[in-house]
């Protein structure tokens, strides 16, 4: 553990490089959520889930795990720049918010797909959060 001075000439304690390893670690989690929850609720449209075997959702994960390490760390950085007040237990919450706050907005960028009162769904999953959906929006 580092022990620096506060701006009043007190002692305080910095994270340590523990610290910087939950950015890969809660991502990875966030991610892994996120993709699960996307899976469970693409499962019945044969575009989304079941569609070449899941190949595009598997080749995106690696890169929203990769924007939300580097999203964490920045925000890690910040945190030890900027500490809030309340000592390390209120940097780990905020950190903690931040993955949920990135985990919820994966998933909610992944979109639900639309089923027609008459027929099948007959979309599937953006290829990455937030790009649209790929397939037709109604069933025709």
């Amino acid at each position: 553990m580092h022990v620096s001075r506060g701006q009043d000439g007190a002692i305080t304690s910095a994270p340590g490089c523990s610290w910087y390893l939950l950015a890969p670690a809660l991502s990875a989690v966030g991610v892994y959520g996120g993709t699960v929850w996307t899976v469970r609720s693409w499962a019945d449209c044969p575009l989304g889930n079941n569609f070449s075997n899941n190949t595009g959702l598997q080749m995106m994960t690696p890169v929203v795990w990769l924007c939300m390490a580097l999203l964490l760390l920045l925000t890690q950085l910040a945190l030890r720049r900027w500490p809030l007040p309340g000592g390390r237990a209120i940097m780990w919450l905020a950190l903690l918010g931040v993955a949920i706050t990135l985990t919820l907005l994966y998933r909610f960028g992944m979109g639900w797909p639309y089923h027609p009162p008459e027929g099948q769904c007959v979309e599937g999953y953006p290829l990455f959060p937030f790009t649209g959906k790929a397939g037709p929006h109604t069933a025709n």
